[in-house]
């Protein structure tokens, strides 16, 4: 669970950055696509975290429940998986 917290950790870093230089310059095809495929990373290990809590918890956490916790109790979640 630890390699998959820091997985999203990075891929929302990379997507941050990418969403940054996309917004200096929006009109450039190249950061948007950069942004685009950042963004999909983000999701995938986003989507991967939240169907790793389900399974942990053998499906009592459902998978849209576990995206909102990683949205809302993303600290204790990190703290409990550590």
């Amino acid at each position: 669970m630890k390699e998959l917290f820091i997985k999203l950790k990075e891929a929302e870093e990379k997507a941050n950055k990418a969403d940054a230089a996309y917004e200096a310059n929006p009109y450039d095809e190249e950061l948007e696509r950069a942004f685009d495929e950042a963004y999909a990373e983000e999701y995938k290990a986003f989507s991967e975290m939240a169907a790793a809590i389900s399974k942990y918890t053998e499906g009592q956490i459902s998978e849209q429940l576990a995206a909102t916790m990683l949205r809302s109790k993303r600290e204790q979640l990190e703290k409990l998986f550590a």
